[in-house]
């Protein structure tokens, strides 16, 4: 790779790999995955060896997310778009589109019943590295759950119990990481929420995968526990200087947290309350009134669009 001076990298509008993270939302470990083991990316460097994005690149990267998110195998990803090059939007034949996604949900569901706990980790290990947590939590986690959920064998049930706990604390160690690399960048300040973390052990694997997300856009995440999060909120808010809180949920959440403790904790509030997740449209009547107290808004549709919309009222 050709080496760029600082003032030549200011002249033609490089950026950092930082700033091509929040603004794709791909972590910078998955952007050097994406270079170094696929060849989809060719980032210039600084004399320090600091990786630079052209605006092209940002919209290559664009054009590898449109790929994944329609099943095309990463390792095909590269010869796809050296052919499409000059097409917009990328198309893809039935050769190219080899349902990467249902591949690893097979893969994860095999492994799964085998309680393969190390190949298991080694394949998440991977998957995290390779794809954006945006991607995974809506075209991997989310069908891969409605299929385990579909399962009653008391079989499937105990392959549960030792799947969930596994991803959850690869999860963990994975955000762990992410969390390091958003809180050593200097260069600018982070917006911080609160997310409150109202789940089952299904869920929480649901909830670290948002917040894998929210930190690839680089939003620092204080995760608070129901029903004690809610108790003091209004100081939580003050104390961890955040500029919101969040409430997700992959699932529908029990009636009376909508109806009463979380109307009645953010009452005072003075910030902003994100509803996000699947549950606001399982539940849209039951969020009319709470929708209507000040400072409550609702990040509809995918994570991907919530935490874009998210991100257009933090201070970035």
């Amino acid at each position: 790779m050709a080496a760029m001076t600082d003032p030549e990298v200011v002249e033609q509008n490089f950026f950092p790999i930082r700033e091509v993270a929040r603004r794709t939302g791909v972590h910078p470990v998955t952007l050097r995955a994406w270079e170094r083991r696929y060849g989809l990316l060719t980032p210039l460097r600084t004399g320090k060896g600091h990786r630079l994005y052209s605006e092209e690149e940002v919209r290559q990267i664009e054009r590898v997310l449109q790929c994944l998110a329609r099943g095309v195998s990463i390792g095909l990803v590269r010869d796809l778009l050296r052919r499409d090059k000059d097409k917009n939007p990328i198309v893809t034949s039935a050769a190219d589109n080899t349902s990467s996604w249902q591949a690893m949900r097979e893969e994860t569901a095999s492994l799964i019943r085998d309680y393969a706990e190390v190949q298991l980790r080694r394949r998440l290990d991977e998957w995290f590295a390779a794809f954006p947590a945006a991607l995974l939590l809506e075209h991997w986690l989310k069908p891969l759950h409605v299929r385990l959920e579909r399962s009653r064998l008391a079989e499937s049930r105990r392959a549960q119990q030792f799947f969930w706990p596994l991803l959850q604390e690869q999860l963990l160690l994975a955000n762990g990481m992410a969390r390091k690399n958003l809180l050593g960048d200097k260069s600018r300040p982070r917006p911080r929420v609160l997310l409150l973390e109202v789940a089952a052990q299904d869920q929480l694997a649901f909830i670290q995968m948002f917040i894998a997300v929210l930190l690839a856009a680089g939003i620092e995440v204080v995760t608070l526990a129901y029903p004690a999060g809610l108790s003091d909120l209004g100081n939580s808010v003050k104390k961890f200087a955040a500029q919101g809180v969040v409430c997700y949920s992959h699932k529908a959440l029990p009636s009376d947290i909508l109806a009463r403790a979380l109307p009645e904790a953010i009452r005072g509030v003075n910030a902003p309350l994100w509803l996000a997740g699947d549950f606001i449209e399982m539940q849209r009547l039951a969020l009319v009134e709470l929708e209507q107290l000040p400072f409550t808004h609702v990040l509809a549709g995918t994570a991907e669009s919530a935490v874009t919309q998210l991100r257009g009222s933090l201070p970035l």
